[in-house]
């Protein structure tokens, strides 16, 4: 029986100005989407797996976007654990390098580098080119391309037809638009540099299983078939319903081993059974997600824990996750931790961003430019 993953329709808020990325970007000089409202109903379990239940742990999400000592393990963070003070850097894993030496550990009072201590080492791995690279075809024109109700394909300015290019897979919300996720990420890195796949459900919602071959693996797989991607460097996100998807593709042995993902940051999934890993991740959700039983999704990111052998201790990561102001002016507080000790990198954002008419169930408004310097570090 097809599972479908249900939620309210959002309308996407644009709030105009440049954004910083620390050396990883350029300033943007268009809008950048930083919030989403809508007038949200119940959302029911959605998939198979369902969403967790019992929502939030006591006491909410970590305090000041600390983890907790002891991990995001059920019933939530050990009450009063924190990381510590200024974080540590990891020995011998060089500062500045997202994830460091694995399990790495310094002397307290440490700058926090990117990543900071121990999580783990990004895998570096040689250009694949995709069987669309011997067909040399050319950008379209205007840089796009859209079947209606049914994909839309972008294209880097830089796109030569011969040159590999990596590729992002966005996977919309219930009831939301085709181009959801196309707009959320323009002006960033994604679109100047990346081939960009937003495939559309059949429905308002997407459904498992029969829409991950029906609809997801025809718009990747002919991407791949007809255009120069690098298939070494396939990511993947989504809101909601489409990060639901995106946690059951990579939690499928075959789906998981069909895309191939370097690295994925779904916004506000639900859990799925064991992650096909190692697979770096950044995780992301409100402290308390009315829309997922006020859970901060400790219960999907213990997933990630697992399949990149994690410690259960983290410390926070700042460094290409800048301060933002939500829809509503409010100053929003990303979360972001990194955990210690990955095979990979590991990170969960969980942050207080309320938009969403106050369900804390939108894209906030760090979103795009994380999780494209989080993409943009795998070479």
């Amino acid at each position: 029986m097809m599972a479908r993953q249900s939620e309210n329709k959002l309308s996407l808020k644009h709030v105009n100005g440049p954004l910083k990325v620390g050396a990883v970007f350029l300033a943007f000089a268009t809008t950048i989407a930083l919030g989403c409202s809508s007038t949200p109903d119940t959302e029911p379990t959605g998939g198979t797996g369902g969403q967790a239940t019992g929502g939030a742990a006591t006491g909410g999400a970590h305090t000041g976007g600390v983890q907790a000592t002891g991990g995001a393990s059920t019933g939530g963070a050990a009450t009063g654990g924190i990381a510590a003070t200024g974080g540590k850097t990891s020995t011998g894993g060089g500062a500045g390098s997202l994830g460091g030496a694995a399990g790495g550990q310094g002397a307290t009072g440490g700058t926090a580098s990117t990543g900071g201590a121990g999580g783990g080492s990004i895998p570096s791995g040689n250009v694949m080119p995709s069987p669309g690279c011997s067909k040399g075809s050319t950008r379209p024109s205007g840089g796009s391309i859209t079947v209606a109700g049914d994909h839309i394909y972008t294209f880097p300015t830089a796109y030569d037809g011969k040159t590999p290019s990596p590729l992002l897979l966005g996977l919309h919300a219930c009831s939301n638009p085709i181009d959801q996720i196309k707009k959320l990420t323009d002006g960033s890195s994604l679109e100047t540099n990346y081939i960009r796949i937003f495939p559309k459900s059949a429905g308002d919602c997407w459904n498992y299983p029969s829409e991950v071959t029906g609809k997801v693996y025809k718009a990747f797989d002919n991407v791949v078939a007809n255009y120069c991607v690098d298939l070494n460097r396939v990511f993947g996100t989504g809101h909601s319903s489409g990060a639901q998807l995106l946690q059951q593709i990579i939690s499928s042995s075959e789906y998981a081993k069909h895309f191939k993902f370097r690295a994925v940051a779904p916004d506000a999934a639900s859990a799925y059974g064991a992650v096909q890993g190692p697979l770096p991740a950044m995780y992301i959700q409100g402290i308390k997600d009315s829309n997922r039983g006020n859970g901060d999704g400790h219960e999907v990111v213990a997933l990630y824990r697992t399949a990149n052998m994690c410690q259960t201790s983290s410390m926070p990561y700042t460094t290409s996750v800048d301060a933002c102001k939500s829809s509503t002016g409010a100053q929003v507080k990303a979360g972001c931790v990194i955990y210690d000790g990955c095979k990979v990198p590991t990170i969960w954002c969980s942050h207080d961003d309320s938009d969403y008419s106050g369900t804390y169930h939108g894209w906030p408004c760090f979103a795009t430019k994380a999780m494209a310097a989080f993409f943009d570090s795998f070479k």
